[in-house]
């Protein structure tokens, strides 16, 4: 069998491809999740503060996203010296991370602003590196599933081991872990580098010296910068003019920016209404842990009824659950585990099917093996997005509504029906109730886009109109 060619689903490549996702995970939740409470208070930046650096960073980064992607499409075999043109970007990406990681998890400074500069150059460094990563280990996945529970499957593999570095985060407090955190990080990280360049499946070359033939064609028919930079930003937008990606993004816009929401409170949430401390940590291990779990019903479920309703069955799952953490209080364990459970379940979904479905998209619109890098790329952007938007949001509307650690704690509160607590409690606009409008649009959205009545055997070359 040809070493280019994809082999299928067997446990050692999907464990060849799939171990990178351990640190890729390991990267990102700490980020969105720890970060925003360790330096708001224990590095007393002020959350408005660091609401703003985690927005600037992350867009600064993310306008490169789908450059990079376009970048990655249009290199070849021996631009690589690897065997594809994901090689160079992922080793690229490994210093970027190290370093970048060090810096948020060891901030230089003494006072809050310069704890809060560093924090900012980190980040800066952190996400380049996630960019280069993520789209090219996205792209390069995308690349060997040739049905729809192929491309699940080794997504679902993907970012269910990426789980695992999720729980070894979020399972320890990283004001007293860091180093601990670092080190396993940096370990996984080279590992799961060199299984996925030595042993996983390789991408189509064919495909890739196509695009590599393209690229030459453009490199003549160009006699100016004006006009190469006019093409490469058209070519950046070009799968924006697919109808069928275009309602996609709207899609999953809606419901990352739902998940983002309570990803970057739940620190918040956990402590000072749950009244939680750093020994029931493990309540978050939990709910990742069955969403890693739950891909395989997932996975399953889509090859049954596809991967558009699948995922629509998900997010409808996650709403009653929301709406339950409005009503737990202090103590209230055994209620958050449950909601936990039910909304680390329906994780499984947005971590296994819509990757899957652009994937798809892809091969609907006749471009598999070329322009996976930039689909990924404008992919990355609106998650990324969504991943600036929500801490600048939710830590800035409670430092604006004057929220304190002690609000739920306090007697008149205390006090209150439970509609006038809402009326009070920003924290709970943002942590759940948001999230819940944010998630019933998604779900009208990808009702109302046509994506679920894709056949799943069959490519529909009409889906991918760019009216």
């Amino acid at each position: 069998m040809s070493k280019s060619t994809p082999t299928g689903t067997s446990a050692k490549n999907l464990l060849n491809y799939g171990l990178l996702g351990w640190a890729l995970g390991a990267v990102a939740v700490p980020i969105y999740i720890q970060v925003p409470y360790l330096y708001t208070r224990i590095y007393e930046v002020p959350s408005a503060w660091v609401g703003i650096i985690l927005l600037l960073s992350r867009l600064l980064d993310a306008v490169l996203d789908p450059a990079i992607g376009l970048w990655v499409d249009r290199r070849n075999d021996k631009d690589s010296g690897q065997g594809n043109r994901y090689a160079l970007p992922l080793l690229l990406s490994v210093p970027l991370l190290l370093l970048g990681m060090a810096g948020v998890f060891f901030p230089l400074g003494d006072t809050p602003t310069e704890y809060a500069a560093s924090l900012m150059a980190s980040l800066i460094v952190v996400h380049l590196g996630y960019s280069f990563a993520s789209i090219a280990y996205q792209a390069w996945g995308a690349e060997l599933g040739h049905t729809d529970k192929e491309r699940s499957t080794y997504v679902a593999v993907r970012e269910g081991v990426g789980i695992l570095g999720v729980v070894f985060a979020v399972s320890l407090a990283l004001e007293t872990n860091a180093g601990l955190i670092f080190t396993v990080f940096a370990v996984m990280l080279v590992l799961g580098m060199f299984l996925l360049l030595k042993f996983s499946p390789q991408p189509d070359k064919a495909a890739q010296q196509t695009v590599h033939a393209l690229g030459n064609s453009f490199s003549k028919a160009q006699s100016s910068v004006t006009a190469s930079i006019r093409k490469g930003l058209a070519d950046i937008v070009q799968p924006l003019r697919r109808e069928n990606f275009r309602k996609l993004m709207g899609v999953f816009l809606c419901n990352g920016l739902a998940a983002a929401l309570p990803a970057t409170l739940v620190p918040f949430y956990m402590r000072d209404r749950l009244g939680l401390g750093d020994s029931d940590q493990w309540v978050l291990a939990v709910y990742f842990l069955v969403g890693a779990a739950s891909t395989v019903f997932w996975v399953w479920l889509s090859s049954k009824i596809g991967l558009a309703r699948a995922w629509l069955l998900g997010m409808l799952l996650s709403i009653p659950a929301f709406v339950v953490v409005v009503v737990l209080g202090e103590g209230d364990l055994a209620g958050y585990l449950l909601v936990c459970v039910v909304t680390g379940f329906a994780l499984g979904a947005d971590l296994s099917l819509p990757a899957a479905l652009v994937a798809r998209l892809i091969e609907e619109n006749g471009e598999r093996g070329k322009t996976e890098g930039t689909y990924f790329g404008l992919w990355n952007w609106v998650n990324k997005f969504n991943l600036a938007l929500a801490p600048s949001f939710a830590l800035g509307t409670l430092q604006w509504f004057n929220y304190s650690a002690d609000m739920a704690k306090t007697d008149s509160y205390q006090g209150m029906g439970l509609l006038e607590q809402l009326a009070n409690d920003p924290l709970l606009w943002v942590y759940a109730l948001l999230p819940c409008a944010l998630k019933l649009l998604a779900i009208v959205l990808l009702g109302r886009s046509g994506l679920a009545s894709l056949n799943s055997t069959q490519p529909n070359k009409a889906t991918g109109s760019t009216s």
